[in-house]
């Protein structure tokens, strides 16, 4: 007899084990995305790709809407709305956030730093980069993830030639904060402003600005730059390596069960690879839509160079001298260069 109610408790039990675990697969989370990307841009179409595979892999349990820039908020509010649970993800740039911390000023890339895709996503997926990140992020409750890799933006674009540093001097440029605004100013002495992408052309067509610097060729020409900046000078020195990154509430990620948070990871990563490949497809076609245009590309001269070595060597010792942390981490990106730079005098290409 106690043999027989035993195993009818047993059975009830596996049942409402059931019932609860049933439950919380169930559960809907509804979460929102606000992307500092331009609505047509290939990021935030991949965004929203990515966003319906989430939805399709988890059964509609975790609902994410993704929203171009400045639907919810913008800039370096994206942080802060994240850290204050206001929104549950964003995706930014790095030095966007650098009112936070001045490491996040030179997490991104720096001018002479990494010079190609592939030594930043090294040491973001496989090396130091992510781990460094996060413990500067946690103490405000966010995991940060990178999200992909335009790679080296286009360089500065214009309605009136600009042929070098000397042509800059007292111009108003458009170009994001931190770092790469810093050595802008110190090597040209013109004034940075950090507009948003909605700000950009309407404040060159009025003539608030003089030039801007917006991600890629693609970017550029998908903000309709082409259409009213016929000059160029390139390349982007500031920035020759850029990635984006996510922010992610870590409350509102601790809350989903263990496999919507599974699901989440996996398509940051296809995300992060997918994106940066068809992103980079994407500025070969613009270069030639700026070319048939007619855009007049300039190069900086190789002693515009060597001011801008000299004025990057400068502001990367200030940061360097900042606090430990900012050290730390420049410390541990040159390390993974030096190692790259010497692989690659070995094996780079032959031609």
């Amino acid at each position: 007899m106690i043999f027989l109610f035993s195993a009818k408790f047993l059975r009830w039990l596996w049942a409402f084990a059931g019932l609860i675990l049933v439950g919380c697969q169930s559960s809907h989370h509804q979460w929102s995305l606000q992307s500092q990307a331009s609505p047509t841009s290939i990021d935030f179409i991949e965004l929203n790709r990515m966003t319906d595979n989430i939805r399709l892999m988890s059964q509609g349990r975790l609902d994410i809407r993704a929203v171009p820039s400045g639907v919810i908020t913008g800039g370096p509010d994206i942080y802060t709305a994240v850290k204050e649970g206001r929104i549950e993800m964003g995706s930014g740039w790095p030095n966007w956030w650098s009112g936070n911390h001045p490491a996040w000023a030179v997490m991104n890339a720096g001018p002479f730093g990494f010079m190609n895709i592939d030594a930043s996503l090294l040491f973001f997926i496989a090396g130091e980069g992510t781990h460094l990140a996060n413990e500067l992020s946690r103490p405000d409750g966010i995991i940060w993830r990178p999200a992909w890799w335009p790679g080296m933006e286009f360089g500065l674009l214009s309605s009136e030639p600009i042929n070098g540093l000397a042509d800059l001097k007292g111009k108003r440029v458009r170009i994001g904060p931190g770092l790469p605004s810093e050595v802008l100013a110190a090597a040209s002495g013109a004034a940075t402003i950090p507009l948003v992408p909605k700000e950009i052309r309407p404040a060159l067509i009025s003539g608030a600005l003089d030039a801007v610097e917006w991600t890629t060729a693609a970017g550029a020409w998908d903000l309709g730059l082409g259409e009213i900046a016929p000059y160029a000078i390139v390349p982007a020195i500031w920035q020759p390596a850029v990635l984006a990154d996510f922010l992610i509430n870590a409350a509102a990620f601790n809350a989903l069960p263990e496999d919507l948070q599974a699901i989440l990871m996996t398509a940051i990563q296809s995300y992060t690879l997918t994106t940066t490949a068809k992103a980079k497809l994407q500025d070969f076609a613009a270069l030639d839509k700026f070319r048939d245009r007619g855009t007049q590309i300039t190069r900086w001269s190789p002693e515009d160079i060597d001011i801008w070595r000299a004025k990057s060597e400068q502001i990367y010792q200030q940061y360097r001298s900042s606090d430990p942390f900012t050290n730390r981490l420049l410390t541990e990106k040159h390390r993974l260069k030096e190692r790259y730079d010497a692989y690659y005098q070995v094996f780079g290409a032959y031609e």
